[in-house]
């Protein structure tokens, strides 16, 4: 099949980029695009973080050598193109004359490195701000053109347009979303945990005027029912509006927690003051933790740290529960451990969540500011 020109390649690109709306899928699709479009055959892409903690979000026709062990190779340690972005002394597209991650896996699996020996790398960039690299290779080929170089270079802009344009929309729809679910909680509040409060007191009252056994029982089974219905309203409403946050993270965690009925400590150290959308969002993470303790561990207790320097603000959340297994595929597809990574993503936060079965559950947080 004959490749496409690379102004017929770019605006394939471009036009894709355009209607995509989801970070990950966008970025595979994309580096699919320019290796099947190019005479690269292969391609990767890593997101870098403040830290210079790297994660490979794509990949493209690895050769086995690199793909072993589920991209061992391509997951650990470091390299010269991640140490040089990280310094900012990598800016544009370059060639990479040795690099030691290809130079491992190569050494480790000689008979499959399908002869990728050298890559080029590129920025992935809006503006000023960057989101980590773009690396292709092609068989025993170990430098690329000024033509090639420029190729990358604009593909690389178009990602990290894209990046950024995705981003931007998920933060107006976040904000969307909080309103409307301030306004549901209003809602919610105002009626149905109104009715159901003075369905409960009527049958308090029924119950004390009522003369019949069989009828004393039945009011007092629908006041019971009512109060339980009362209750899991009130938790609903504070998990679409975190009443209490305008008073503070601490205050609105531990109301949260007399709501939930578990056995909160919290520790706290230096001042917590963190901007609004990281309190929102880390709020959330602890909560959903919160709600996983209660449904779950078969437990009450928990304990929760908090610490902020001015570099960092840190969580550690323990509960003492029953655990899981972390390699059973229900943990992979969890909403509720999807829904805080998501959130941990949106504040640029690390999160690592460890768990054992009948050795309770860990998370722990790290946010920079």
């Amino acid at each position: 099949m004959e490749k496409p020109t690379r102004l017929a390649l770019l605006k394939e690109i471009a036009e894709f980029l355009n209607e995509e709306t989801e970070t990950y899928n966008m970025i595979q699709s994309a580096l699919k695009y320019l290796i099947e479009g190019t005479t690269f055959t292969t391609g990767w892409i890593f997101f870098i973080d403040d830290d210079g903690q790297h994660e490979l979000v794509a990949h493209y026709d690895l050769p086995g050598a690199l793909a072993k062990q589920n991209c061992k190779y391509m997951c650990e340690g470091t390299c010269w193109c991640v140490q040089a972005y990280q310094n900012k002394k990598l800016t544009k597209a370059s060639n990479i004359i040795n690099c030691s991650r290809i130079n491992l896996a190569n050494r480790a699996f000689h008979e499959e490195s399908e002869g990728i020996t050298h890559h080029a790398t590129v920025p992935l960039r809006s503006g000023d701000e960057l989101f980590g690299l773009l690396n292709v290779a092609t068989p025993y080929k170990t430098s690329y053109s000024e033509e090639d170089l420029e190729l990358l270079e604009s593909v690389a802009f178009q990602i990290g347009s894209a990046i950024k344009r995705i981003a931007l929309t998920d933060q107006e729809k976040e904000a969307a979303r909080i309103s409307e679910r301030n306004r549901l909680a209003r809602d919610l509040h105002d009626s149905v945990n109104q009715l159901l409060f003075s369905v409960k007191l009527t049958a308090h009252a029924a119950q004390g005027i009522s003369n019949e056994e069989v009828s004393r029982k039945a009011f007092n089974i629908i006041e019971e029912t009512s109060q339980q219905a009362v209750n899991e309203m009130r938790a609903l409403i504070w998990q679409l509006k975190p009443v209490g946050l305008e008073q503070g993270l601490v205050k609105a965690i531990q109301n949260y927690s007399d709501v939930l009925q578990l056995d909160l400590t919290v520790s706290v150290e230096g001042l917590i003051n963190l901007p609004s959308n990281i309190e929102e969002n880390i709020y959330r993470i602890i909560q959903e933790g919160m709600n996983n303790t209660k449904k779950h561990a078969q437990d009450t207790e928990i304990k929760l740290k908090l610490a902020q320097n001015q570099d960092y603000f840190y969580v550690e959340i323990k509960d003492y529960g029953i655990g899981f297994n972390m390699q059973q595929t229900s943990y992979n597809n969890s909403h509720g451990i999807n829904n805080m990574k998501q959130r941990a993503k949106a504040v640029k936060a690390n999160i690592d969540i460890t768990s054992e079965e009948n050795n309770g559950t860990q998370i722990y947080i790290k946010v920079p500011l």
